[in-house]
């Protein structure tokens, strides 16, 4: 194992010791907790059992040390962060955060807070700002780029806040337009005479003014899907033909309000289900984006179909482990167990060609905030 000090020169040589103790102790502690978790492997030998386990080849101490581990054959840096939540605690750190640094070798960094406490502010840019990953990167996306969303979270999770921020970035985008049903009666009252609202239904007054909105966007995919040139399989989006982002506020409330209407010869909520499902399956290549929003995505309401068109699935605090495996299939189950204690804010993303990762919502404020960044923006 390699110490690494900055400036050794200006150590003493009790100094000097100190530190490789330290360092001896803070190697011997990673090995001890890895065998804990499950991190090492045991060979069977004629002498007994033989455990071995990720090496520590280098250690930089600080107010952050630093850990450089030589994974084992087969290991991954994914298979570290599956367990960090349960190695930290022994290496005397409330959180570790696990880089790549070579194709079998990780940089672990015992932090002494959660790098994700406190807000990120909402911060303008290229892209739409969808938050801040536990390494400090900025998570953006091109509107063009967005995929069908899912996003859960219990009352007080930071779910609201996060749908505020997304839908505040496109409201004042010429190439993007905001269309959807809102039962809750609160979300559009910021678009009010814009040029969103003809797309827009809100309340529970006529629940059929619901499934009017979403045959209107239907219709829309359907006339740009007809007029895609010979050479094109997907539609170009910009300010002559914007996309049309799609929310779909309390969808299960949603759904439940229009069965309780069903009637032998008319089934509102059948035809909605419809409506979304060909959204999800066609609306890409027309350039719509579907979100889905629920306090928990359960499987009776969001199905497997559903879930397999939303590639990005975003998970606030849950009441539960099941409620996080559902949306994040393969999740550990330290992390669905902690995730269900999460701050307000702080959620888990999956996303395609990423590994599951915990994230902080961008803070554009409360209600009041949201409305005034909205309707101070919008043209007629």
């Amino acid at each position: 194992m390699v110490l690494l000090i900055d400036a050794p020169e200006r150590r003493t040589r009790r100094e000097r010791y100190d530190d490789h103790r330290d360092a001896e102790a803070l190697a011997w502690a990673w090995r001890c907790a890895c065998e804990g978790t499950g991190l090492g492997r045991t060979v069977d030998t004629p002498t007994g059992g033989t455990t071995t386990t990720p090496k520590v080849t280098a250690v930089r101490l600080g107010r952050h040390p630093e850990l450089l581990v030589a994974l084992l054959p087969g290991q991954l840096p994914a298979d570290v962060r599956a367990v960090a939540n349960r190695l930290a605690p022994h290496l005397g750190a409330v959180a570790l955060r696990v880089e790549p640094r070579t194709p079998v070798h990780v940089r672990v960094t015992l932090l002494d807070a959660d790098p994700l406490d406190g807000t990120v502010a909402l911060a303008a840019g290229s892209g739409l700002h969808l938050g801040r990953d536990e390494n400090g990167a900025e998570l953006r996306v091109d509107p063009a780029e967005l995929p069908h969303t899912i996003a859960q979270g219990v009352t007080r999770s930071g779910k609201s806040v996060w749908t505020y921020g997304l839908l505040a970035q496109l409201a004042h985008r010429p190439d993007a337009v905001v269309a959807g049903c809102d039962p809750t009666g609160l979300l559009w009252r910021p678009f009010t005479g814009s040029r969103h609202t003809p797309w827009q239904s809100s309340g529970l007054a006529d629940p059929g003014a619901h499934e009017k909105v979403l045959v209107a966007v239907v219709e829309e995919m359907e006339t740009r899907i007809d007029g895609l040139p010979l050479d094109r399989d997907t539609v170009a989006v910009g300010p002559a033909l914007p996309l049309i982002v799609v929310v779909l506020e309390e969808y299960p409330g949603l759904l439940r309000v229009l069965d309780a209407a069903k009637t032998r010869g008319d089934d509102p909520g059948a035809r909605l289900r419809a409506l979304v499902s060909r959204l999800l399956a066609e609306g890409a290549k027309a350039g719509i984006r579907v979100v889905l929003l629920a306090q928990r995505a359960e499987a009776s309401v969001v199905g497997a179909f559903e879930r397999a068109m939303c590639s990005l699935r975003v998970s606030f605090r849950c009441d539960n482990r099941a409620s996080v495996e559902l949306l994040h299939p393969g999740a550990p189950a330290a992390v669905a167990d902690a995730h269900t204690a999460a701050l307000p804010g702080v959620a888990l993303l999956s996303r395609p060609g990423h590994e599951l990762s915990r994230i902080r919502a961008p803070f554009l404020g409360g209600y009041a905030e949201y409305v005034a960044a909205v309707s101070g923006r919008l043209p007629s």
